[in-house]
């Protein structure tokens, strides 16, 4: 029996006909995880954010009018804790924003994690006011999932355009 080699024109095509698409189709959608957790020790809520990573450069470039590439630099940071204080919000009183403490960001394939901390004061109990509006200035399709996590009791808020804002019952 005859072995065919498989040349490099085998590979180009299966990378076109396969990978391609699936690297486009990965990122026709447009959605952001938070993680929140209470932690009672500190009294804050440390928060894990995953976005895409472009998605992330497009919001700060169109927010400062210049390009902007997420890099280590304290500048990019800056302007990453900024863009998460605007944007970003947990409170037990409706549009309340405590200033939020960026702790800094990870890169991870082609999204990004942000870690940050809100000062929250004692245990929350009751109702909390939690708003997500990321990356909503620039895609009408943007979805962004919140999940909450205090004192064992698990919630999930899910934040899309002109709905930023919700009440979590705890």
């Amino acid at each position: 029996m005859m072995k065919r080699a498989v040349g490099s024109g085998f590979w180009l095509a299966l990378l076109v006909g396969f990978l391609l698409p699936a690297v486009a189709w990965a990122h026709e959608f447009h959605t952001s995880i938070t993680d929140a957790r209470y932690n009672p020790k500190n009294q804050t809520y440390e928060l894990s954010v995953r976005v895409f990573a472009d998605d992330l450069e497009e919001a700060l470039t169109r927010r400062h009018k210049t390009t902007i590439r997420l890099d280590r630099s304290e500048r990019v940071n800056k302007l990453m804790a900024e863009y998460l204080q605007t944007h970003l919000a947990i409170s037990s009183v409706k549009g309340t924003r405590a200033t939020q403490k960026f702790i800094g960001a990870q890169e991870e394939a082609d999204a990004i994690w942000l870690y940050l901390e809100i000062p929250a004061g004692k245990v929350p109990a009751g109702q909390l006011w939690v708003q997500n509006a990321l990356l909503m200035e620039i895609f009408d399709d943007q979805t962004n999932i919140l999940n909450l996590e205090i004192a064992g009791k698990k919630r999930s808020v899910l934040c899309r355009v002109g709905e930023t804002q919700h009440t979590v019952s705890l």
